[in-house]
């Protein structure tokens, strides 16, 4: 990372977009958790079988994995500032489509849309950050910008299962518009005109290869649960397509002038570093989150609401620490931190293997708090280091690659 930014903007300016572009984050975090509580109303309401209620999540989810890697070519050609409006505007208008769905074909239909609308926002607010912050100011923006990434996971279960229980399930997806058009117009306010690639052409045939690689690793995630793993000659087929356009895919990435995504980023130690801790910090944490929901309700014997309150406290853990770190010098080496969020970590699922139907709220409470402070421990810092010696013109496809890899290593996690 340069010592100066590469968009020079107000301090006003400056502030504004990491708050909007937290709220983007949020929005978009929102939604991927929002709607799994209102699961079993939409398949009461619209009599779906239990084969067909997981489309309703498979389909944003693939969606959204198979174009995120487009995000470097869209934001280099096109502009960073005129994707993320793109991305927010269509995310707000498609969640108005999902809401006003009357069967699954049609939701099925807006959650892709959804997904595709959905998948430019996280890399592309990331990439704006770093275009007009230093490598001094980057630490605290981006810990701003990472508690987007913490609430909406947090407080998705919660406002989904208060809203399906007072108004309909419709109502998921609706939020987004109150929350969605006051944004969309304060980022036109706000976001700056990045530096552009308007001769930067589209290799299609990476496009194709990593999409198919991606989309089947994808399916074979999401289905390997109920289709018995590899017994089964679907997860069979998946597995081993996938394996082989991924290899097609580098084999015909290298060394080409114009590359789909540029992989050069993966040259630089320091961003191979960050994405295997960020890999390793959603294996454990998008994995632990899937279990307690349904271990609250179906163990433990919690309301809805009531478990999906327990699930708070860990991002009040997460936000302090957020608060304490943006106070730090982590950009000078961010390492120590890292290990000490590891520590944590690993404290607090030694603690939870102590859960049982005789342990109090305030244990689950504590250990909640103790796990949210050691994911932002790791998840901050290493935001900071996948960034520290990338040269600018990788930042935006790297964003894109470190975004698809997270989300891929949340999706292992859920499933193992």
């Amino acid at each position: 990372m340069i010592d100066k930014p590469r968009v020079e903007v107000s301090d006003s300016i400056r502030r504004w977009n990491v708050f909007l572009s937290s709220m983007a984050v949020v929005l978009i975090t929102l939604d991927s958790t929002i709607a799994n509580i209102a699961l079993p109303r939409i398949q009461t309401d619209l009599n779906l079988s239990n084969d067909q209620i997981p489309w309703i999540l498979t389909s944003y989810i693939l969606a959204n994995a198979v174009f995120m890697p487009l995000t470097g070519f869209l934001a280099d050609r096109f502009g960073k500032r005129e994707l993320l409006m793109g991305s927010v505007i269509g995310f707000v208008a498609t969640s108005l489509l999902c809401g006003m769905s009357q069967n699954l074909e049609q939701l099925v239909m807006a959650r892709v849309l959804q997904g595709v609308s959905g998948a430019f926002l996280l890399p592309v607010s990331q990439a704006i950050l770093l275009d007009i912050h230093t490598k001094a100011t980057y630490s605290r923006a981006v810990g701003m910008w990472s508690m987007g990434i913490i609430i909406g996971p947090i407080i998705g279960p919660s406002i989904g299962g208060y809203l399906t229980d007072t108004l309909s399930w419709h109502w998921v997806f609706l939020v987004n518009l109150p929350l969605g058009i006051p944004l969309i117009l304060g980022l036109a306010m706000v976001l700056p005109e990045c530096p552009k690639q308007p001769d930067r052409k589209i290799d299609l045939r990476g496009f194709l290869y990593l999409g198919l690689a991606v989309g089947l690793m994808q399916l074979l995630i999401d289905r390997g649960e109920g289709e018995h793993w590899l017994e089964s000659w679907e997860i069979r087929f998946e597995l081993v397509f996938s394996l082989v356009f991924f290899a097609i895919f580098f084999i015909h990435t290298i060394g080409r002038k114009q590359p789909f995504i540029q992989l050069a980023c993966f040259k630089d130690a320091n961003y191979v570093a960050g994405v295997f801790f960020a890999s390793c910090t959603n294996w454990v944490v998008y994995g632990t989150a899937a279990l307690l929901p349904g271990y609250f309700q179906g163990v433990m014997r919690y309301s809805v609401i009531d478990a999906g309150m327990l699930m708070v406290p860990r991002g009040v853990g997460m936000l302090i620490a957020l608060t304490i770190l943006s106070r730090l010098p982590v950009a000078r080496n961010p390492r120590p931190y890292i290990a000490f969020g590891f520590a944590l970590v690993a404290w607090s699922l030694s603690l939870m293997c102590n859960f049982s139907t005789d342990i109090t709220s305030e244990y689950i409470i504590w250990t909640g708090v103790l796990q949210g402070i050691g994911t932002s421990f790791v998840f901050m810092p290493t935001n900071v280091l996948c960034y520290l010696t990338l040269p600018a013109h990788l930042q935006t496809d790297a964003a894109s690659s470190v975004g698809l890899i997270r989300n891929l290593s949340g999706s292992i996690g859920i499933s193992a």
